[in-house]
């Protein structure tokens, strides 16, 4: 049998090799490493659109479709991701994405399930994978503690697009992020920690931990300066971590007597512009001495501000509450501002809730319930109307209501963005059951921006 040559076998492989990685090459489907960049530094607006492939994030530059007259097709692109070298990463679903000012929480899914998060600076598009174990986690539920990021817009959908809706994630004034995530510990507890996410030279990020070990936070609130106050699992108790880390006591939600009776409850809490500001409802006198408890005939409401680790009262409020107690819906950051609409028996007043000093009563004849471009406005969902809110003296200036007939034919499942020029729509034509991203202007003209046959949008934000 006539031997076979090595040289020859050698050859024959690298000839082989090299026709494959030509082929690779030619192709463009080489293994690209992992994300470091997405092409947003000209993006206004991201989508995400559904279809049966998958989800496709798409970008809507700073002269956006949805205030210009510009062409759709030049001015909407589909969001591009690459590694460190540059190569075009192909494959990635989009499932998720925040606005956190100048960086943006993108999620991405892998075999139906969450995968890769990323924090992504707006200004390049560097990004930063979040690493597995400070991954943000949804933390039980509290809603008396408020963060600005929370249900920023009450005409949203009412249905839930994402349980990461419910995600509190927040910054302060040096853009050091805020927000919770599970450790296991070895006692085999797992609690929600609650974390501090900070800028890093590079892009990268270095992360610490702020809450009390094995505490497990549900709901929290920061101001500016980076001071915390968050809630414990089962909501009856709070407490503060001041920016250098160290904690306060353990304050109580509610306050009782020996007989169980409530002295005090709180409320709501919010970060007001000079530091974490709260509302309680006082059921009456206590004197700890004596455990004398002498109730007041009706509930009396303060304004509390949080020094040195516990709420002192700042003023009383003799407006009328009952179910109508701030909410994320009615509690407006705006202009430097914090504005509550607080509304009973027909009648709105604006409340400057910003800091003790500042505290204001207004009366306005709507309740506001948005904030576009640093303003105060009331949308009407139904009636497709725009007014605007001065949160100075409560007046208010109709900008456009929109006539509803001009959308026959359509079946409107999203409202997607509004503006003093348009609103956005995501529609169904009728006719072919198309699910349509559309403009609608004050004029009453609908531009089509974009078909998605056989999907949707999954989820629109506005990058400020």
């Amino acid at each position: 049998m006539k031997p076979i040559s090595v040289y020859s076998l050698t050859s024959a492989l690298c000839f082989t090799l090299t026709l494959l990685a030509c082929q690779d090459t030619i192709d463009g489907e080489e293994q690209a490493g992992k994300l470091r960049h997405m092409n947003i530094e000209e993006a206004k607006s991201l989508f995400i659109a559904t279809h049966d492939a998958g989800a496709t994030l798409y970008g809507m530059k700073r002269t956006s479709p949805l205030r210009s007259t510009a062409d759709s097709g030049e001015q909407m692109y589909e969001v591009e991701y690459r590694d460190h070298a540059g190569k075009k990463i192909r494959g990635m679903i989009p499932f998720y994405v925040r606005d956190l000012g100048d960086y943006l929480l993108t999620i991405f899914h892998e075999q139906g399930r969450t995968g890769e998060i990323y924090l992504v600076r707006k200004s390049d598009g560097k990004a930063s994978e979040i690493p597995g174990e400070y991954i943000p986690s949804l933390s039980g539920n509290n809603e008396i503690l408020y963060n600005k990021s929370v249900n920023r817009r009450s005409f949203r959908p009412n249905y839930i697009d994402s349980e990461w809706d419910f995600l509190d994630i927040v910054k302060d004034r040096e853009n050091n992020l805020y927000y919770t995530a599970i450790r296991c510990n070895n006692s085999g507890l797992c609690p929600h920690i609650l974390y501090r996410a900070s800028p890093a030279p590079g892009g990268e990020f270095t992360y610490k931990p702020l809450s009390v070990e094995n505490e497990t936070v549900w709901g929290f609130c920061v101001d500016g300066d980076g001071n915390v106050l968050y809630g414990l699992a089962g909501g009856r108790w709070m407490r503060s971590v001041r920016a250098d880390g160290v904690p306060g006591e353990l304050i109580p939600t509610v306050r009782k007597t020996n007989g169980d009776s409530p002295v005090y409850v709180c409320n709501f809490v919010w970060s007001s512009t000079e530091g974490i500001m709260a509302l309680y409802s006082f059921m009456g006198d206590y004197d700890e001495k004596s455990y004398t408890f002498t109730p007041y005939h009706e509930p009396r409401h303060f304004l509390m501000t949080l020094k040195n680790g516990q709420f002192e009262k700042v003023r009383e409020i003799n407006l009328p509450f009952t179910n109508n107690f701030p909410t994320s819906t009615n509690l407006s950051h705006v202009a430097g501002k914090v504005i509550y609409s607080h509304y009973h028996g027909g009648v709105t007043t604006l409340i400057d809730l910003s800091s003790e000093e500042f505290y204001r009563e207004t009366p306005c004849p709507v309740q506001a319930n948005m904030v576009i471009n640093n303003l105060l406005y009331h949308f009407d969902k139904n009636g497709l109307a725009l007014t605007r809110v001065d949160i100075e003296d409560g007046t208010t200036t109709h900008i456009y209501k929109l006539d509803r007939a001009r959308l026959e034919g359509y079946t409107v499942a999203h409202i997607l963005d509004v503006s003093e020029t348009c609103i956005l729509l995501g529609a169904y034509r009728m006719s072919d059951k198309h699910y349509l991203l559309m403009r609608m202007n004050v004029d009453n003209e609908i531009t089509i921006l974009k078909d998605i046959e056989g999907g949707g949008v999954s989820l629109f934000t506005t990058l400020d």
